[in-house]
Parts: C-alpha cells; structure tokens; sequence
C-alpha cells in the first residue's frame, strides 16, 4: 500500500516540476503550489524526505529555466546567482513544513563518536536539485555513446527516471527509521506524576529536564537541558537510538510541552511528559532534589 502510495506521488508531483518551464513569473504562488503538493504526497503517506527530493528537483528546474531567458549578462556569476537564489526561496519557505530532523553519528569524531541532528529533509531537496542540474551533462554522455542519437523527450524523462529510483530507495530505507516513525507512529503521552514516577522507574528511559532556570530536578534525571527551544544543538547529550522512550519535565509542564513536539520532530518515537511539571510533583508529595 505504501509503494502504491509512493508511485502515485512519483507521478504528480514531476508533472509540476517539469510543467515548471510554462511558468512565467517567480511568485509566491509557485511556493504554495509546491507545498500543497508536498502536503498532498505527505497526506498519501510518502515520507518527508522523498517529498523534499522533489521540491528540491522543482526549485532547481525552475530556477535554471530563469537563468536561460536572461540572455544578456549584467554581472558576474549571473546565472549561478539566479539559481541559488530562486531555489533557496523557494525551498527554505517550505522547510517548516517538511521539516525531518534525526539523529546523524558520526564514530571517527572523539573518542565515543559524536551524534549530531540532522535535517533529513534539506539534504534531499539538495539531493533533488542536484539530480536535476547533473542530468543534462549525463544526458549528452549518453547522446556521445549513443553515436549522437536522442530519444524523444530524453532529458526530461531521464531527469524523471533517477529521481523516482532515488525517490523510492529513500522511501524504503527511511521504512524503519526515526523520521518514518516520527511522521506515522511517534506519540507523546502526557502523565500524572503517580504514572510518570512508574514510567522513569525503568531503567531503558531517559529523563530529561528543561526547565529554565535550573530549578531542582526528580532523583534519577540524565540530563538537564535549560535551552528547551533549541534541543536539536544537543543531540549529543541525548540517546543515539530514537527508539529509547524519553521522559521530559519542566517547572509548570510549559517548556516540556514544546520540548516533547521537538523530539518527536527530531524521530523519537515515545515520549513521555509529565503532566503539570515538577509543581504537580511536589504537590503530589514526591520531592525536588
């Protein structure tokens, strides 16, 4: 069901980057148009990232067919100019949207590795409008070896051919990874202080504190990160593995709420929040330390 999925949004969504050279004008609307397909494909459950692989494809084809129609060069790198920016503000508009963040280790860095975040989702829209400034060089190396032959419509439907491969590797190899699972089967569950307390006394969950300033903290904690609003600069202080449940808290439950949506966002796939913070928790009569 999944794949009928992804194939149906293989279709729909290069019919728009490649109808893209009818366009006139670069608007707004061609940003909204782009993302309601995206949102669309999103909506058939095709991943994030297969979605940023072709918005990326759109903003690169768009972007060149601009460059082409200024024929006459009033500054340097004119062309280079005009793409990068066409595809960039077509593009980073619409990073909210799709926006798939994980976990990224890298082992030769420190003794231990080091894990980054990483936005699954920028690195394919790059992906995308790679694949589609590199097809005219492959399409004339296959023109050479073909005796300078051409079959109908041979860049276009080469440029469509390699990004529904790589459309569908991405797919299937994010089947079971945190962004697939963030999207489809990440949950938070907000818990009373009697059920959080049973919850952390598991030893395979994180506990996390992101109140600031730092105002105490449960017995048991493993972390405290005071810059709730960014947690995705501290991965390296959370689990590598995004299928380890984490238990957040703050003060009020506030901060811990924002803070659950991110990591859901960055592919944990449980989260546990305690409902009314460390206040519930006192007032439950367990203790701050």
């Amino acid at each position: 069901m999944k794949l009928n999925k992804l194939f149906s949004l293989l279709f729909a969504i290069p019919l728009i980057i490649f109808l893209s050279k009818s366009v006139m004008a670069h608007c707004p609307l061609c940003v909204v148009g782009a993302g309601a397909a995206g949102a669309a494909a999103m909506w058939l459950g095709v991943s994030k990232v297969v979605v940023t692989l072709f918005l990326g494809a759109f903003a690169m084809s768009m972007g060149m067919w601009f460059a082409r129609i200024i024929k006459k060069k009033y500054i340097p790198l004119q062309n280079f100019l005009i793409v990068a920016i066409i595809f960039f503000t077509t593009v980073l508009p619409l990073m909210p949207l799709f926006k798939a963040l994980g976990p990224l280790y890298l082992s030769f860095i420190g003794d231990y590795g080091t894990t980054y975040v990483f936005n699954y989702s920028l690195a394919s829209s790059f992906l995308g409008g790679i694949i589609v400034l590199s097809t005219p060089s492959i399409s004339k190396a296959i023109t050479k070896k073909r005796n300078y032959k051409t079959f109908p419509f041979q860049g276009t439907l080469l440029t469509l051919i390699l990004l529904i491969i790589v459309g569908i590797l991405i797919q299937i190899s994010l089947g079971g990874s945190g962004e697939n699972q963030n999207t489809i089967s990440g949950s938070i569950e907000l818990l009373p202080p009697e059920e959080f307390e049973k919850v952390i006394q598991n030893e395979s969950v994180f506990l996390l504190n992101v109140h600031i300033p730092y105002s105490g903290e449960i017995n048991g904690t493993d972390e405290i990160i005071e810059d709730w609003e960014n947690l995705g600069k501290y991965m390296e202080k959370l689990p590598m593995d995004v299928s380890v449940p984490i238990a957040v808290y703050c003060r009020s439950g506030k901060m811990s709420a924002d803070a659950s949506k991110q990591l859901l966002e960055m592919g944990y796939q449980k989260i546990y929040e305690l409902d009314g913070g460390m206040t519930a928790w006192e007032e439950s009569g367990r203790k701050i330390i």
